[in-house]
Parts: structure tokens; C-alpha cells; sequence
């Protein structure tokens, strides 16, 4: 049997408070993950990346502030060993398309479930790219 030894950490870049609180207290009870932040727009994230040294970021679409898929790309830049993982209500393929060009290793719909979204996130901290299945579905009407 093979685990990630390793603590995942995580910053949530949303808009929505509680949306943020949700996920911090669900991850909280996963011995695999650390929460190190919210932002509640892209804005300062490259920042408290290189504060935090995050593994992962989760990074809202529709939010205030500078564009995520700009602050995505400059993230992906600047800071290669944090992996963005896109987590949104809003699905689209060029959405998705968008994301990938920016760098994101993950899509995340935010109506998939919070097993989903634990699924994804550990595929991306394994090094893998992966979608929860709304946004698998999106892809697949290509």
C-alpha cells in the first residue's frame, strides 16, 4: 500500500467566505492536507504563495480583482512547484481550455462533491493532471 507521506498544503483563492470556511474546515479533518490560507481575490497571490509555499491553490474564475487566468499564468511562472487547481461553478470548455494554457494542473467543478474534489486534489499533489467529472464531461463534448 503506497500514501503520500508527504502533507499537501493548501491556499483557497475565492471570492465567497464561506465557501472558503467550508473547505478549510473539510480539509482539516484530512490528516493529508494543510489549510495555509484564503485570499478572497487573486490579486496578492503571488505573494502569499511565496509566503506559504503552498503545494496547491485552489483559484476561483469569477471573483473581483485582477483576472485569475493572469494571475494563474504569472503564478505558473513564478512560482513552478505550486500547483493551481481550478475550483468553479462555472464549467465551460474554454474555460477549462483557458485554465490549462495558464497552467492549471486541475479543474474542479464545484458541484461535484467534496469527494471529488479530495480525489482531484490528490492526483494533482501526485503530479498528475485531473478534472472532477462535470469538467471530464466538458472535455469530452469537445
Amino acid at each position: 500500500m503506497t500514501q503520500q507521506k508527504k502533507q499537501v498544503s493548501v491556499l483557497c483563492v475565492d471570492d465567497n467566505p464561506e465557501v472558503a470556511e467550508a473547505l478549510k474546515l473539510r480539509l482539516s479533518r484530512e490528516k493529508r492536507f494543510r489549510w495555509v490560507g484564503w485570499l478572497p481575490q487573486a490579486n496578492d497571490l503571488l505573494d502569499a504563495t511565496r509566503l506559504h509555499g503552498p503545494t496547491l491553490v485552489l483559484l476561483d474564475l469569477d471573483m473581483p480583482g485582477v483576472d485569475p487566468f493572469e494571475a494563474m499564468a504569472s503564478l505558473s511562472r513564478e512560482c513552478p512547484d505550486t500547483r493551481v487547481v481550478v475550483f468553479t461553478g462555472h464549467v465551460r470548455l474554454d474555460f477549462i481550455d483557458r485554465a490549462l494554457e495558464a497552467g492549471a494542473w486541475g479543474f474542479a467543478s464545484k458541484n461535484d462533491g467534496e469527494g471529488e474534489l479530495l480525489r482531484l486534489l490528490s492526483a494533482v499533489a501526485a503530479g498528475e493532471v485531473a478534472f472532477t467529472p462535470e469538467a471530464r464531461a466538458a472535455l469530452k463534448r469537445r
